[in-house]
């Protein structure tokens, strides 16, 4: 007989099966992203206030493309965990800077320069000069502004270039927040970690129950991304005593969607986002060359929606949303490509380097305070 009700196997033993590399995380990251490119699809297409649309996100499928988002969070919190905890604090958040800002950067820059003064129906010199268009390369630093001037202005919302943007700033939450408790030593403390986690869902949850703190209509409220990533990272800290189970995949999933069904539960449903992503993620088939030493998942989260735009309005058959991802798919997938191949692996395989020189900088910093302390030290005596 199990001394656990679902299974023996822990986390911990799947990891080592996968010798801690499982490809499920790869083919999830690579599925969710093309969910988001399909939600974004029929938004584009048809508007907000479409039927087709308010049946996506309150009719009885919505639970389904609810989990998305929250689910990329949980994966990016499960895999962000064991970066925090082989690496300093300050090395940590030198591997999520050069991991997310690269890419930010050069996809702003594309959207800036080479989409708007393509598509703007501006002049150039007053496309330049236009506030919106120096607001938007605020993204690049997490200041998110969706729209450049003139460009996309005959569609609903008018000007409105990449939607996608709107996830950033909770990513720097999320990674200011386990920095933060890695700092109050809750990363060493599991258990400890996960009641913050829980404790924080509960009074949030308390909160949406008395006030209209909820967004509906296609919005997740932050805190419902950062909660995902947290636990995310509480599923790490705890893989040695957590069951690595079918049966508890299923119910967790099945528990997910319930929550998303009501506004009222939508924190309640991030403990079971969290572990219904690390179960899949953990599962290890056999890679295809398409997820074989890459990811191109960020690249296409980061170029879908200016391309799925771009098509609506220039492609043939873009109006409709089959189509349309059909185009987001392939320009999207071709722009990751070049991402991967000539910014984030190239960025990445630098991060030896950038270690080196923060670690310096740090023990520059620690002799300097030091210095400074003997100094203070003497005066007073």
């Amino acid at each position: 007989m199990n001394a656990f009700p679902f299974g023996n196997r822990m986390i911990s033993d799947q990891l080592i099966r996968a010798e801690n590399r499982p490809s499920g995380f790869d083919y999830l990251r690579l599925f969710l992203s093309i969910g988001v490119l399909l939600t974004h699809s029929i938004d584009i297409c048809y508007g907000w206030h479409a039927s087709l649309v308010i049946w996506l996100w309150r009719g009885p499928l919505h639970p389904m493309f609810y989990f998305i988002v929250p689910s990329f969070f949980a994966l990016s919190g499960f895999l962000v965990a064991g970066s925090l905890e082989r690496n300093t604090i300050p090395a940590f958040l030198t591997l999520r800077f050069i991991r997310i800002f690269p890419a930010l950067c050069v996809e702003v820059l594309i959207s800036a320069l080479f989409l708007g003064t393509l598509l703007t129906s501006l002049s150039l010199r007053d496309y330049f000069s236009h506030p919106e268009f120096w607001r938007y390369l605020g993204n690049i630093v997490g200041w998110v502004h969706f729209d450049l001037p003139g460009v996309f202005e005959n569609r609903s919302p008018p000007n409105r270039v990449n939607g996608s943007l709107w996830t950033v700033p909770f990513e720097l939450d999320c990674y200011i927040a386990i920095a933060a408790l890695g700092i109050a030593g809750l990363a060493k403390r599991p258990i400890l970690f996960t009641s913050a986690a829980i404790v924080a869902m509960l009074a949030l949850s308390a909160k949406g129950a008395f006030t209209s703190f909820f967004i509906l209509g296609g919005n997740h409220p932050g805190g419902v991304l950062i909660l995902s990533f947290l636990f995310g990272a509480a599923i790490y800290l705890v893989r040695k005593t957590l069951p690595f189970s079918l049966p508890l995949f299923v119910l967790s999933f099945t528990l997910s969607l319930v929550f998303f069904y009501f506004a009222a539960t939508f924190y309640l449903a991030t403990p079971f986002v969290a572990y219904s992503t690390a179960y899949i993620g953990l599962l290890n088939p056999r890679r295809m060359l398409l997820v074989r030493g890459a990811d191109y998942s960020y690249g296409i989260y980061l170029y879908g929606y200016p391309f799925q735009q771009a098509a609506f309005q220039l492609l043939p058959g873009g109006t409709f949303w089959l189509l349309n991802i059909v185009y987001a798919v392939l320009s999207s997938g071709a722009a990751a490509y070049l991402s991967w191949t000539f910014v984030e692996k190239r960025v990445l395989e630098r991060r030896a380097a950038a270690l080196l020189r923060v670690a310096k900088s740090m023990e520059w910093l620690r002799l300097f305070f030091t210095a400074c302390a003997n100094a203070l030290g003497r005066g007073i005596r």
